[in-house]
């Protein structure tokens, strides 16, 4: 995980997604990565963010969906698109049970934690 600081405009959506999921999921982690977390995105850039979630692994499908209803709900007021990818704890443990392990271990390495 790198500790750099993330822009101001995308430090507040992303902890106002965290504080929207956290009455509906069981976070255990959430990290920015992508563009926002190089600090090389463009204004219209949105804002990929890895949520671990504890517990068995669920739908994903189901679980993205819901995310992203509550991503719209943080875009209609700070103006940023959160892109939401959620991830079980057994899978960011062990990348290698992920259907995309190269994803997550970029994640480990190039994202910002919250």
């Amino acid at each position: 995980m790198q500790t750099i600081e993330l822009d101001i405009e995308t430090e507040r959506a992303a902890h106002n997604f965290v504080a929207r999921l956290t009455p509906h999921f069981d976070l255990a982690a959430a990290v920015v990565f992508g563009s926002r977390a190089r600090r090389c995105h463009r204004p219209d850039s949105d804002a990929d963010v890895a949520v671990v979630l504890r517990g068995p692994r669920g739908c994903f499908l189901d679980t993205k969906l819901a995310m992203a209803d509550i991503a719209y709900d943080v875009l209609l007021e700070t103006g940023v698109l959160i892109q939401p990818l959620p991830v079980w704890e057994g899978e960011w443990d062990h990348p290698e049970r992920h259907s995309n392990p190269g994803l997550l271990q970029n994640i480990h390495r190039e994202g910002v934690r919250l």
